[in-house]
């Protein structure tokens, strides 16, 4: 019979490539990590591992288990959640994620709507990046969370390509849409247009990362004189890239719900087809809903009803 803390680390060595890293973050020795793999392969009568140079790479086998382990300890976390959440404590405690943007805007409102509202609940607040909730729902670790994705990037993929989270593992629930604006210096010529084209981009920098970039990039595609795209800068928030835009490096992009953050000196300006945000909230798909998870949600779209055409557009009815 193949043991739930054996599949925990068979999934943790995997991700993490080795043994001795795998100890680490475990707080195990690497000998204590040896023995309970090479038990897990002896109930499993077949070899999992590599045992490379200075780590450790997934047989055909191990990979195997590996998507089966997955499934069981998702499932696992999920009755858990369930029984928790069914149980004594079932108003007791909300775990909710969100990405800063909505945090600033509307995201914690609604939060301290919900704590006037229900004092007693133990209100935990995870602010990330919406991959990296999307993975803590699959794990069952949030119990709600606010994310956005793109037209041709789902919530549950990395920045970097990996998938974290597959898109049926989540139910969502869309908000509403949270267009890109073109940042550019006040004294640029575009500064004093109502909107901007792609057109008019021509000849220009744009200076981002992913995962708007990519978006704006294949929206460019086609143009006889598309801008040059600057992938030179890695930012997790769009302050750095408007320092770029005012020492005069080029132009970048930024989500309207950003606009709190606006630089002095620069102008923000709707541009025609620019990448959208699709905020929306998601749960774990296809386990029970707390009422305390249930309640957070009904705050979230009134708040966002609230603010309708403010921080907004496009409101989801």
């Amino acid at each position: 019979m193949l043991e739930t803390k054996h599949l925990r680390l068979l999934q943790k060595v995997a991700e993490l490539g080795s043994f001795a890293a795998a100890a680490d973050a475990l707080n195990f020795t690497p000998s204590a990590v040896s023995q309970q793999i090479a038990s897990l392969e002896r109930d499993a009568a077949a070899r999992l591992f590599e045992r490379l140079q200075g780590g450790a790479r997934l047989t055909e086998s191990g990979e195997a288990l590996l998507a089966h382990a997955e499934v069981i300890l998702a499932e696992l976390a999920a009755a858990e959640a369930d029984l928790e959440a069914i149980g004594h404590r079932r108003q007791g405690r909300l775990r909710f994620g969100s990405f800063t943007s909505a945090t600033a805007t509307f995201a914690a409102t609604a939060l301290e709507r919900f704590r006037e509202l229900h004092p007693a609940v133990a209100v935990h607040l995870f602010d990330g990046e919406p991959y990296e909730s999307a993975a803590r729902l699959k794990a069952r670790e949030l119990d709600l969370a606010v994310v956005f994705d793109f037209d041709a990037r789902t919530v549950g993929t990395a920045y970097d390509g990996r998938s974290v989270c597959n898109h049926d593992e989540l139910e969502y629930f869309d908000l509403f849409e949270d267009p890109f604006l073109l940042v550019v210096p006040s004294g640029h010529p575009l500064a004093a247009r109502e909107t901007a084209s792609l057109e008019d981009l021509a000849g220009e920098t744009v200076i981002g990362g992913p995962p708007w970039i990519d978006g704006l990039a294949a929206a460019c595609a086609d143009s006889p004189r598309p801008p040059r795209f600057d992938f030179s800068c890695r930012a997790t928030g769009f302050e750095a890239f408007q320092v770029l835009v005012a020492a005069g490096r080029g132009l970048t992009l930024m989500p309207r719900l950003s606009l709190g953050w606006q630089r002095a000196g620069l102008v923000a300006l709707p541009l025609e087809h620019a990448p959208v945000r699709h905020v929306k909230a998601a749960v774990p798909a296809r386990t029970h809903r707390s009422p305390s998870t249930e309640g957070m949600l009904e705050l979230l779209q009134q708040v966002v009803r609230d603010l309708r055409g403010d921080v907004m557009v496009v409101a989801v009815a």
